[in-house]
């Protein structure tokens, strides 16, 4: 319970700039987390980049000091040394390009038939529902981090956040 508490902390932690943030989370039930005392990373390079984006060093030591900070500051210990974790962690960060298509109605293209000078009020013709089409792009980034029990060897949680990121030009 702890720990899925920690973990969801930390996607929370890291999606924390994000106006419109989701976060998945899924676990082993049968896990008992409460034995767990230290952790460590998953290997030299405890991230993952998916798609063809760079993700600079600066930013991947960010994600990786917060996520150390936030179990440290859980009562979790960070080791060096994998073999001696009771798990390990690693990330993942990734993008995606999308487009929002939406219609919404034209409230002027509708009334502009429907105007007059003074008292005089011209009613024109009947003009059908008229609406505008706006398309959006955006970048859709995730950060997933996963906890995997380093004596069983298994991984035993999964947590994604997702938000649309956007870039000051």
């Amino acid at each position: 319970r702890r720990m899925m508490i920690a973990i969801a902390a930390s996607s929370l932690l890291l999606a924390g700039c994000a106006s419109t943030g989701r976060i998945n989370v899924d676990f082993d039930q049968s896990q008992n987390f409460s034995e767990y005392r230290t952790f460590a990373w998953a290997g030299e390079r405890p991230m993952t980049v998916i798609g063809e984006r760079y993700v600079s060093p600066v930013v991947q030591t960010r994600i990786a000091n917060a996520i150390r900070a936030d179990l440290i500051a859980k009562g979790y210990r960070y080791t060096d040394q994998l073999e001696q974790a009771d798990f390990a962690v690693s990330f993942t960060v990734g993008t995606r390009d999308g487009t929002d298509v939406i219609q919404v109605p034209d409230y002027f293209a509708q009334t502009r038939s429907r105007w007059g000078w003074g008292n005089v009020y011209w009613p024109g013709p009947a003009f059908p529902s008229l609406s505008r089409t706006e398309v959006r792009e955006y970048t859709e980034g995730t950060l997933a981090i996963d906890i995997y029990d380093v004596a069983k060897r298994a991984p035993v949680w999964h947590s994604a956040g997702k938000r649309n990121l956007t870039r000051a030009e």
